[in-house]
């Protein structure tokens, strides 16, 4: 695991106490240590096969321990433990404009409301008008961010996205059997807003299914969407899908111009081909 998934992992952990009401000097402790990791100019497995992550001011006894499971294998236990307490909805509750981690544990201690679905229903009923330091125009808010949320969901900022896939990417390509791992689709090519992230690997058929394995059960995966050898979906933390497609050498030219290219070059490619009595699929000609 690597600084940003190390970083972006603390971060949720700090959130997830803040959710849990713990002491606010232990959660502060992991969203500072969250910035310390993702500003270092060194290699953290470096630093933590020297000994010397105890020694990065900000970081304490207890959080270069984590950090060191981190590293060496890919989880946390604790991060496991604390996450698996609370329902998953309340991360999501969080994105919600003017929503931070006390509102949403208030809301979920006193009216057990643990979803985004949940939250409109309850403001749309006007139970939240009774709560200390809201109100109905606190309710109209939530329903407007709500909204607001829903209407970009879907969509996210080029340097976000980029930001996501390039630790999945690396991870993947550390995988023995991945011969070769790229992003694919709008973040190729570079667009402005991104749908989801698309990523291609090569790998032999036979190791296919331990590589998709080990795509959905990256510590920023929040969700599985669909798992198979040659495809598997997931829902990031960040609430960005990524989408993993596994194929064969010979296939990989194919898949990465028909994933990567948009609706009207992939219409325009097919064309061409029908044109020279060719069959054109991701997968190759036919």
């Amino acid at each position: 695991m690597d600084k940003k998934q190390i970083a972006a992992l603390l971060d949720e952990m700090g959130t997830l106490f803040e959710l849990k009401g713990e002491n606010p000097f232990k959660c502060r402790a992991f969203h500072n240590a969250a910035r310390v990791v993702e500003g270092l100019t060194v290699d953290i497995a470096g630093l933590v096969a020297n000994g010397d992550i105890r020694s990065v001011k900000g970081i304490g006894e207890h959080l270069s321990k984590l950090i060191a499971e981190l590293v060496q294998t890919g989880k946390c236990k604790e991060y496991e433990e604390i996450k698996s307490s609370l329902p998953d909805g309340l991360l999501q509750m969080i994105r919600i404009p003017g929503l931070g981690p006390k509102r949403v544990k208030m809301l979920y201690d006193k009216l057990k409301i643990q979803s985004i679905e949940g939250l409109q229903k309850a403001c749309s009923e006007h139970r939240l008008a009774d709560l200390e330091g809201f109100g109905e125009k606190t309710e109209e808010n939530i329903l407007k961010g709500i909204q607001l949320l829903a209407s970009v969901s879907d969509k996210h900022l080029y340097p976000q996205a980029k930001k996501e896939a390039e630790p999945i990417v690396e991870a993947l390509r550390r995988l023995k059997g991945v011969k070769r791992c790229e992003v694919a689709g709008s973040l190729r090519r570079r667009k402005e807003i991104i749908g989801d992230i698309d990523i291609l690997a090569i790998a032999a058929e036979k190791d296919r299914a331990k590589i998709s394995e080990a795509f959905v059960t990256l510590p920023s995966v929040q969700r599985v969407i669909g798992r198979g050898d040659t495809k598997s979906s997931v829902l990031l933390g960040s609430g960005i899908q990524c989408d993993l497609r596994v194929v064969s050498g010979e296939e990989y030219p194919f898949a990465l111009n028909y994933f990567t290219g948009s609706k009207e070059h992939n219409v325009e490619m097919r064309s061409r081909a029908n044109s020279l009595g060719l069959s054109l699929n991701e997968y190759g000609f036919s």
